[in-house]
């Protein structure tokens, strides 16, 4: 059965809080990959967290354009329905309860009914806007007050339609930043009035519809942008568009797992990049240009980081939605044209934040499955400028380029030197990929010795790598538990293994695949224990480790999400299963306490997909996928780069099977699958077991 929209709750992963995160989500209801989404507001005064599925508070539909908690929002408008007057500003004094658990959260439609006001608010999104539908139970007149912190503008240009503006300044370059919006209702506006800083629009009726759009260009393009459809239409519609992307994954035997985080996942695998470009009067693709401060044609897309996305996210989109994928790079080609250098971080500009220049890895990856051939050349000149320059303002491209160039690593007078310095390297061998594509052979050689410059921080006595000084010495304090300072988000436990590219090469420094194996089997042994003296203090990432209890391997982050399949290239080749079968299992529950950790713009929701089919891309770049174990009895894909089904059996599919015997695709047994066989083969079959194979080494 294919995934049913209607079953789909938003609400998964977005119980959280500043300290812990089951997924720091928010339920999205918007269109695939939209401009704009809309939550319902519980809370105005936990900033960034500011809707809890277990709060009865109904403040307003927000329309948001926050990725993350840890990035914030923007350009965001908050529209409260009310039924009567509103005597004081503070929102408190307008919020009303409401029953979440008889509330309707979809992807593609919203239902809220307020209690204080008896006010039905519905709503169902475009992919500019969103049309709105309320009904007063008690037939009283019905209100609209409009806040956000921006600077907001809005004049009534007839009797029915509202253009207006949100003005404000991007961070942290401090841009100016104006979203135009336009709101259109069903009838007439009777009275506009103010409420300290906020528009109350009054009106006659108790029952109300409008529609809204928004535009980063201007009025017009807002106006443009405005749905034109019913209320109904335009929900069967977007409807569409979500089973468009939703319905290549069909389960036709689920067996006796539950498949509800599986569909979320999905949901939220379709939700970013944002959609930044528009479409003028004459249909042609237009974008606000922030380096330039004009409009520029063609496509372009926000939200997204890259650190978080090249991983899992990028990988399946290639896989299941390649146009898509183009079309992403395509954006990103425009994006370096304007500012000299591809993205690191955009929201909606670029923020400059997370070690590495990682969007090397979604274009190598596009490149060795021949995604984008007609962007090849463009884009690897792109990469060479991003990692040969620097940016004065630190905020794009590679942060001490030269220093890197010099020394081969970066030294650690620098934050998080040691994770720089291997996704430089990463992002080296990504460059030559390419080059060696375009037969740049003397780029090629020069990038691809510069991949191993991940060697000069591995330190053969502890095992680990470590950061240096300009001199090339050892920083004298070292723990591997310390998290934080020379490293991203994790300790050198972790880190030590971010070598996707070389991992045989990792394996010889570690002193052969015994030693590299004994490596991973201690990570997966060890208690969960860590050091705040990089940070000062415990990040939730420390804390959903320590609780989670999968010991050194934190699910819950991204420098983790590749140690399972590790197990792959060691003598215990069958211990992937038997971590994946385990980690699917405890680490993700359905519910608001769905994910392990950050779900990070679909990055978390991916890795579960890819855990789900037994498949997965250990290294970005490489056109190759390890073997896990699938989730379900049977499940097919459809492969729009071969316009064909790919069905995925697991025999033996017991609760207690957590091993892999054999994998065979179209029945020849198979260890690795290449992107080619995949898109040519009908059938992968895996064969469980209880026990593991008795003999099971892999190379």
């Amino acid at each position: 059965m294919k995934p049913i929209l209607e079953t789909i709750d938003t609400r998964y992963g977005t119980d959280n809080s500043h300290s812990i995160s089951h997924g720091n989500t928010l339920p999205y209801t918007g269109a695939p990959f939209g401009m704009n989404y809309f939550v319902p507001q519980s809370s105005h005064t936990d900033g960034s967290w500011f809707f809890n599925p277990d709060s009865p508070i109904f403040q307003g539909i927000r329309l948001t354009h926050q990725p993350s908690p840890w990035i914030g929002d923007y350009s965001w408008l908050l529209i409260t329905p009310v039924s009567e007057k509103i005597q004081y500003s503070d929102i408190y004094h307008r919020q009303s309860s409401y029953r979440p658990d008889e509330s309707i959260f979809q992807p593609y439609y919203l239902k809220i009914n307020s209690n204080r006001y008896q006010i039905s608010t519905e709503l169902t999104p475009s992919r500019y806007g969103a049309r709105f539908r309320l009904t007063n139970q008690r037939e009283q007149p019905i209100s609209l007050i409009l806040h956000s912190e921006a600077k907001m503008v809005f004049q009534q240009v007839d009797a029915y339609t509202l253009l207006g503006s949100l003005k404000e300044e991007t961070k942290p370059a401090k841009q100016p930043l104006v979203m135009h919006v336009c709101l259109r209702f069903d009838q007439p506006i009777k009275k506009q009035s103010f409420l300290d800083q906020d528009l109350v629009l009054d009106f006659e009726q108790g029952q109300l519809q409008f529609s809204l759009a928004t535009s980063f260009i201007s009025e017009e393009q807002a106006l443009i942008n405005l749905p034109q459809s019913s209320f109904d239409k335009i929900k069967e519609e977007t409807k569409k568009d979500w089973e468009a992307f939703l319905h290549r994954f069909d389960i036709v035997d689920q067996g006796k797992v539950d498949r509800r985080l599986f569909d979320q996942a999905l949901y939220r695998l379709f939700l970013f990049p944002q959609t930044f470009y528009e479409l003028d009067a004459e249909g042609q693709e237009i974008h606000w240009d922030f380096t330039h401060q004009t409009v520029q044609p063609g496509k372009l897309f926000t939200n997204i980081g890259f650190w978080d996305g090249f991983r899992t996210s990028f990988p399946l989109l290639a896989l299941m939605a390649p146009d898509t994928y183009h079309d992403f790079l395509e954006c990103f080609l425009n994006f370096y044209k304007e500012t000299g250098f591809l993205p690191k971080w955009l929201a909606p500009d670029e923020r400059g934040m997370m070690p590495g220049t990682l969007i090397d890895g979604v274009i190598a990856d596009a490149a060795a499955k021949n995604l984008i051939p007609d962007l090849e050349k463009d884009l690897f000149q792109a990469m060479l400028e991003t990692a040969e320059k620097e940016d004065p303002s630190k905020r794009y491209g590679r942060q001490g380029a030269s220093d890197y160039q010099t020394l081969g690593y970066l030294p650690f007078d620098y934050h998080e030197s040691v994770s720089h310095t291997l996704d430089y390297s990463y992002s080296d061998f990504c460059i030559a990929s390419l080059a060696n594509k375009l037969q740049q052979e003397p780029v090629a050689q020069r990038y691809l010795q510069q991949s191993l410059n991940y060697q000069h921080l591995f330190d053969p006595e502890t095992g680990y790598m470590r950061a240096k000084d300009r001199n090339g010495q050892f920083r004298p304090d070292f723990s591997p538990y310390t998290w934080g300072r020379d490293y991203a988000e994790c300790s050198a436990i972790q880190n030590t293994l971010s070598v996707f590219h070389d991992i045989e090469g990792l394996k010889e420094l570690m002193g052969g695949q015994t030693a590299f194996t004994d490596y991973l089997t201690k990570l997966c042994q060890d208690q969960p224990s860590y050091d705040v003296t990089g940070y000062g203090y415990e990040i939730h990432e420390m804390s959903e480790m320590a609780t989670a209890h999968f010991a050194q391997l934190a699910i819950s982050n991204q420098p983790s999400f590749h140690i399972p399949y590790l197990f792959r290239y060691s003598d215990k080749p069958d211990y992937t299963s038997l971590l994946i079968k385990s980690l699917r299992e405890h680490g993700f529950r359905p519910g608001w306490q769905a994910f392990p950790g950050d779900e990070d713009n679909g990055s978390l929701s991916a890795w579960y997909i890819w855990s789900a089919l037994g498949l997965y891309p250990t290294c970005p770049g490489k056109p190759h996928y390890d073997l896990g174990i699938p989730l379900f009895n049977h499940l097919r894909l459809f492969l729009p780069q071969s316009q064909k089904w790919l069905d995925i059996y697991a025999h033996d599919n017991y609760p207690h099977f957590q091993f892999v015997k054999k994998a065979e695709l179209d029945g020849q047994s198979q260890q690795r699958i290449s992107h080619e066989e995949i898109l040519a083969s009908d059938r992968l079959d895996f064969y469980l077991s209880w026990l593991p194979n008795s003999s099971s080494t892999q190379s």
